[in-house]
């Protein structure tokens, strides 16, 4: 094969991955958009349906365990167990153990929104998969779960701090030049 017709192929596989990621981002936009509306409908936001289905597995949790758990970071639980307090699906009490200890618990109509929630799920999850047949389905599960290997393994080797260091920078406040590799494709990116 000539260095060109290798570097044209090279260029169409990294414009493809791009393609590719740019589209598994974007369906789980649409996705999270599709359940964010049906669980307004709710009175719930985004967000507190992860923390009410943490809690209806495995009640009684620490604020810090339900962010481990959700992969979010603790202020922003703490915003929605309050919110959720707020509305009656909560309550939080001291632990009898250790009365430092904060403890979530649902409550009664906690429980009773849990059947709703996931009765948005399912009705979510059958319009985004409507018209593929199961093999399809279970083929997608397992390229995503691939690709979402190969993803955890980099982001674990260290080899990522500065995807690192943007999360937790205002988006914002992001410039191209923040970001590594070519400016002008930084700039895309952003």
């Amino acid at each position: 094969m000539s260095g060109k017709k290798k570097n044209k192929t090279k260029k169409a596989k990294k414009s493809a991955q791009a393609e590719a990621l740019s589209l598994i981002n974007q369906v789980a936009r649409n996705a999270r958009t599709a359940l964010s509306r049906q669980l307004l409908d709710l009175g719930l936001y985004a967000g507190q349906d992860g923390v009410m289905l943490a809690l209806d597995g495995n009640d009684g949790q620490t604020p810090g365990a339900i962010a481990a758990s959700l992969g979010v970071k603790a202020p922003t639980i703490t915003k929605t167990i309050g919110r959720l307090a707020a509305q009656g699906f909560v309550r939080r009490e001291g632990s009898k153990d250790d009365g430092r200890m904060m403890l979530v618990f649902l409550t009664d109509a906690g429980r009773d929104q849990i059947k709703s929630v996931r009765k948005s799920q399912r009705r979510t999850e059958k319009a985004a998969f409507a018209g593929l047949k199961e093999k399809d389905v279970a083929h997608l599960l397992d390229l995503l779960s691939r690709v979402d290997a190969s993803i955890a393994a980099e982001l674990s080797s260290g080899s990522v701090v500065v995807a690192d260091r943007l999360l937790e920078t205002d988006p914002l406040e992001i410039h191209g030049s923040d970001l590594p590799g070519d400016d002008e494709q930084a700039a895309e990116t952003v």
